[in-house]
């Protein structure tokens, strides 16, 4: 059985998701981002006619990556998502936060997934009370058993034709089972590690002028050299300088997954509390001219 790249996307999807813990509308899925600065844009080589990274390596792991997530068919597996706060000053140990539990994801035409945290560990301390995360392909669903809350915060608008993952578009920007093309316009990609019989790390810096080089430091990706997708992904938040780790393991490919398993019921003595999308800002009539 074979992963996809995009059962990754939506680890950090949710990952994404979780860090941020947004208590303000999501943006619209319309074209937010700024202009690309015009001397970082001119930087992206073309080499055959197509975009390049000036690695040959790279740009082949780039291209496998794209092909990995054009695809992807019903799957579970465990992950493990790992929120690293740096110590008070150098030298000092980090503090670990990591959370342990299972993804079911499927695709069709929209993705959807659910992610269930059983586990939580940090500083010695051992944490068993759940938290649930869905996508339903337009509403997200926090749960916290331990505050007893629910938050449903709408995403897309029903018929909105939206790629939530596109770099520059989406309302979850993430770089993974893009084009070679996308990924180096918003991205700068070096090799930084490629040592035989391990994964090829990629180093991805988000380009200046960009909605991510105003979110990240920085975006490593371990690519698997024989499943050609990522096995561990690391990302450095530019707000406070916390880290990111997601990993996935013990995958199952399944030919479909039962519905049920991606609802959240609200327990009779939980808050809830819906957030849905304000409407889109109608646009202004012109100005009448005299005698209009």
């Amino acid at each position: 059985m074979i992963a996809r790249t995009l059962l990754l996307t939506v680890c950090l999807f949710a990952a994404h998701a979780i860090a941020q813990s947004p208590t303000t509308q999501p943006a619209d899925a319309g074209d937010t981002t700024p202009p690309i600065n015009a001397a970082d844009r001119a930087k992206v080589k073309i080499v055959n006619g197509k975009p390049s990274s000036g690695f040959e390596i790279v740009d082949e792991t780039l291209d496998k990556l794209e092909a990995r997530g054009k695809a992807a068919n019903a799957i579970e597996a465990k992950i493990v998502y790992d929120f690293i706060t740096p110590g008070p000053f150098e030298g000092a140990d980090e503090d670990s936060q990591k959370k342990f539990g299972t993804l079911f994801f499927v695709q069709s035409g929209t993705p959807q997934f659910l992610v269930h945290f059983d586990r939580k560990e940090q500083g010695g301390v051992v944490d068993r009370t759940p938290e649930y995360y869905a996508f339903d392909g337009l509403w997200l669903t926090e749960r916290n058993d331990r505050s007893k809350t629910v938050i449903k915060r709408e995403i897309v608008k029903p018929g909105q034709n939206v790629d939530l993952f596109d770099l520059g578009k989406g309302p979850f920007p993430l770089p993974f089972g893009r084009s070679r093309a996308e990924m180096l316009r918003y991205f700068e990609i070096r090799l930084h590690e490629n040592e035989k019989d391990k994964p090829i790390k990629l180093r991805c810096l988000p380009r200046v002028g960009t909605d991510l080089e105003t979110r990240y430091r920085y975006v490593d990706l371990f690519v698997d050299r024989k499943l050609d997708m990522p096995t561990r992904v690391v990302c450095q938040r530019k707000v406070d300088d916390n880290r990111i780790e997601v990993s996935f393991a013990d995958i199952e490919e399944h030919a479909k997954i039962d519905p049920k398993r991606f609802e959240v019921p609200v327990p009779k003595d939980f808050q809830e509390t819906i957030e849905p999308l304000a409407p889109a800002p109608k646009p202004e009539a012109p100005p009448q001219g005299p005698g209009q």
